[in-house]
């Protein structure tokens, strides 16, 4: 018999683990394959016919086959050899050899090219390869800058061409990072925070953003950062805390020059706004780099993206509520911040894009309830944190919960999600500074448009009328304080753009003037050329110019128009007598709400009352019905005292009979009757058997029938004969010994009549008890009635005043929405108002910029003609200077 020795190969195909069974000639075989394409590899073991099996020779193959293995697959020339001999050995499939080869410098364009097919839905089951420790890292080397460049490739290969495809594998490479993050488990997801992944991604983003301006943060990218905050949902805080304190900071950092770009100062702001809580303000504004995040957020402050600065107000806000930016800085912080409310508070009902915009970017930053309580924390801060009573108007704290007041205004949340707010809105609609005054009557005014015109029900009464009566007066004082300022406001501000406008007006009148020499537009070489081209300019300045004002005077006409509807404006909503019918309907409506909540507590006692009562019934009843179960026990245990006596008192008579008797009669008797019996069973088993011995032959169903009756007499016999050899035996005894058996058998029947009595005794105490306990429980129940019936009552009234207090409120509603309406159109043409003030101020400002590049250009081109004054001077003096004296 044959025997050889086969090698166990462990292969470990990117965490999934496999046996092989491998003979020494398909390593032999192995060996010459790729011996021509790798000469280096170490020599195979000799080989050895006789003692293959030997434990030496296994011994010392062993290492050989493995130093041979790893040799192979730190092969470059191995690993990527067409013909795939290493990886057919180990047989490994074509995901497997795609991912390894993607591991190796080679070729490293077409493997991350060939990788990245990997994340192909398709290919579901291969993909896992993916989130391993090693592809991973890979992934992110090569984000790191000119990781990718191939000076070989690039060399052969066409510069758009290989750029193209540089860009395809980075593509590859980010996917494949957003795959792995997604569908990888934990250690998939702490393998890259380990790595630094975070870092390289941002750094990833801002370098591509450096090299293609204006096209915003990569897409791809910033769905790996998508992925990520999904995955880690209510840890991501935590992770971007770790990230900050080992240098993240310095990462953001090399993103400042690209805030001056919308996308990455909405990017930026956002990704930290979504990981803002307090660990994670605590690591930012850490000593070691505080000056660094002070300087990320001053430049997220003056960016052009009004949802970036609106982000970063929200980011100070918070570090205000908190307490981290320290004494010296709160103060500027604060004033920061009142000065973006002011800027941010014109964005309200304007229909312009960029302030439909800004409200979507804010409505998105509150989504979360962890991101929305941030904002509310804000909010609530001045008194939340002076025990209940409102600050100094100059206190930090109001900077921030203005300005989050102005972002809860803008993100109009469902009024249960300012359930915690709003008892404190009007408070702060009359007692806050000036600015969080407004907003919160604007806030109320939100509210209250939302209250349906119904009363709106609830399980639990609440003081709704007396609410609405707070926040309407809260409102009307902070909304007509605020209408009153801005309307005077815009007054003066529209007065001093119109005279900025004239002055303007009169500065380019003047400027309209034709010059003396104009520029005749030509464009060839000669000593005029550069005045040509400064006068070419100018012209072009001067005609801006006139565009600039065109454009002042139209802003200034819609300002106009919006500001004097406002000035024009009636202040008065509602005639006096529908006011007076409006307070008269809030003093009823209060009234019937106060006793209706009063009945509504009654009824809460009422019920509490009626609880206990049934409470009280269930006790007595079972008190009842457990005196009763007793007293039916008791009376089954003397009824069955009772039956015992009887029997033994029957018993001791028949002794007594017996023994005073002639039994031998008795007993000749019963001995024939039991012989007579015996004789029938004798007859009816030889019947039986006759009976099978037939059923047997043909299976006749008459002897099934005679065979089922011989069994029921059978069994009649049997018991009879039981019964007879019982009274044999009684018969059999001695008359003496009979009369003890009856002396016995009567002092036990006396034993069992005493105990008898002493139970009836007992009986009697026990249907005490069960008449006292129905006597309890009888009048539980009629406790119990007469409550249900008060709580009838209680719930008729209850019912009676709600559908009055409905009816009043039915009634008032309508005028107070009226009044609402009002506010409500009043609030949007300030708004309005504002907004043309604001473009009006924007247009005369870009008429100053205008004219001072006119200025520009006519000082530039007095230079110019200066110059050529100069050149014209010194060539007059060149031609005068020749002598021509000679010549006359």
């Amino acid at each position: 018999l044959k025997s050889w020795s086969v090698y166990l190969l462990e292969v470990n195909d990117f965490g999934r683990k496999f046996i092989l069974e491998k003979r020494f000639d398909d390593f032999n075989q192995l060996h010459a394959d790729l011996k021509e394409i790798e000469p280096g590899m170490p020599p195979l073991p000799e080989k050895k016919f006789m003692a293959s099996t030997d434990a030496s020779v296994v011994a010392e193959r062993k290492p050989a086959f493995e130093k041979i293995l790893r040799y192979l697959l730190r092969s470059d020339a191995v690993v990527h050899e067409k013909g795939q001999t290493l990886f057919k050995f180990l047989e490994l499939p074509t995901a497997a050899v795609v991912a390894f080869r993607y591991l190796f410098k080679t070729q490293r364009i077409s493997a991350a090219r060939q990788c990245g097919k990997l994340t192909d839905p398709k290919l579901e089951k291969e993909a896992y390869r993916l989130g391993h420790p090693a592809v991973l890292k890979t992934c992110l080397r090569l984000l790191e800058e000119g990781a990718l460049k191939d000076p070989d490739q690039e060399a052969k290969a066409d510069a758009a061409a290989f750029a193209a495809a540089v860009g395809e594998a980075e593509t590859a490479v980010v996917e494949m990072l957003r795959f792995a993050l997604a569908s990888g488990n934990e250690a998939t997801r702490q393998f890259f925070l380990q790595e630094k992944g975070l870092g390289v991604l941002l750094r990833y983003i801002f370098r591509k953003g450096k090299k293609e301006p204006g096209t915003g943060p990569d897409q791809r990218a910033r769905g790996v950062l998508n992925a990520l905050i999904k995955v880690e949902a209510d840890h991501f805080p935590a992770v971007m805390a770790d990230f900050l304190q080992k240098g993240g900071i310095s990462d953001f950092q090399e993103g400042l020059d690209l805030l001056q770009c919308s996308g990455f100062a909405d990017f930026i702001s956002k990704l930290l706004w979504i990981a803002w809580d307090l660990q994670v303000q605590q690591v930012f504004f850490a000593e070691a780099h505080r000056q660094e995040a002070l300087g990320l957020l001053s430049k997220l402050f003056v960016c052009p993206s009004k949802g970036a600065r609106v982000c970063a107000g929200l980011l100070l806000a918070n570090a205000l509520c908190h307490a981290q930016l320290g004494d010296e800085r709160e103060a500027q912080a604060a004033q920061g911040l009142r000065q973006l409310t002011e800027e941010m508070a014109c964005c309200g009902e304007s229909q312009e894009p960029e302030d439909q915009e800004v409200r979507t970017f804010v409505a998105g930053l509150g989504q979360s309830a962890e991101r929305f309580t941030r904002i509310l924390t804000c909010a609530q801060a001045p008194w939340q944190q002076n025990h209940g009573q409102l600050p100094d108007e100059e206190h930090p704290l109001w900077a921030g919960a203005t300005f989050s007041l102005w972002c809860l205004l803008r993100m109009r949340p469902d009024p249960a999600r300012l359930a915690d707010l709003r008892p404190a809105l009007p408070a702060v609609a009359q007692g806050g500074p000036p600015r969080a005054r407004w907003l919160a009557g604007e806030l109320l005014l939100q509210l209250q448009l939302q209250v349906s015109a119904q009363l709106p029900s609830s399980n639990s009464p609440e003081a709704i009328v007396e609410m609405s009566i707070q926040e309407r007066g809260a409102l009307e004082f902070a909304l007509q304080e605020m209408f009153q300022h801005t309307r005077s406001g815009l007054h003066s501000q529209l007065s001093e753009s119109s005279q900025v406008i004239e002055t303007q007006q009169r500065l380019i009148e003047e400027r309209q003037q034709p010059l003396p020499i104009a520029s005749n537009g030509s464009t060839s070489d000669g000593w005029h050329q550069p005045l040509e081209a400064a006068l070419a300019k100018l012209k072009t300045s001067r005609q801006e110019l006139s565009s600039a004002l065109a454009d002042a005077e139209r802003q200034r006409k819609s300002a106009e128009t919006a500001v004097r509807e406002v000035l024009e404006m009636d202040n008065s909503d509602l005639s006096q007598a529908e006011d007076q019918t409006m307070d008269q309907q809030l003093q009823s409506m209060r009234q019937t709400e106060a006793e209706y909540l009063a009945r509504c507590h009654e009824q809460e006692q009422q019920s509490s009352a009626l609880r206990s009562q049934e409470e009280e019934v269930a006790s007595a009843n079972a008190a009842m019905e457990n005196a009763e179960k007793v007293l039916q026990e008791m009376r089954s245990r003397i009824a069955s005292y009772e039956a015992d006596i009887s029997t033994r008192q029957r018993d001791v008579q028949n002794k007594r009979t017996m023994a005073s008797s002639d039994m031998q009669a008795a007993r000749n008797h019963l001995s024939t009757e039991l012989d007579g019996i015996k004789q029938k069973q004798t007859k009816l088993r030889e019947r039986a058997l006759q009976l099978q011995a037939e059923m047997q032959g043909d299976g006749s169903s008459d002897a099934s029938k005679e065979m089922d009756r011989l069994k029921v007499e059978a069994g009649r016999l049997k018991g009879r004969a039981a019964e007879l050899t019982q009274e044999l035996q009684a018969a059999s005894i001695d008359p003496q010994q009979l009369e003890q058996q009856a002396s016995a058998a009567e002092s036990a029947v006396q034993h069992l009549a005493e105990q008898r009595d002493q139970l009836r005794g007992e009986l009697q105490g026990l249907e005490e008890e069960h008449s006292q306990a129905r006597s309890d429980w009888q009048q539980a129940v009629s406790s119990l009635q007469h409550a249900r019936q008060e709580k009838e009552v209680a719930d008729l009234q209850s019912s009676s005043l709600r559908r009055q207090l409905e009816g009043q409120w039915t009634s008032w509603h309508p005028l107070w929405s009226k009044r609402l309406q009002a506010w409500r159109l009043r609030s949007q043409a300030l708004a309005k108002a504002a907004r043309g003030a604001e473009l009006l101020a924007k247009a005369a400002q870009q008429a100053w910029d205008q004219l001072r590049r006119e200025a520009e250009l006519r000082h530039q081109t007095l230079a110019d003609v200066e110059a050529l004054q100069h050149q014209l001077a010194a060539l007059a003096h060149d031609l005068s200077s020749i002598e021509d004296s000679i010549l006359q």
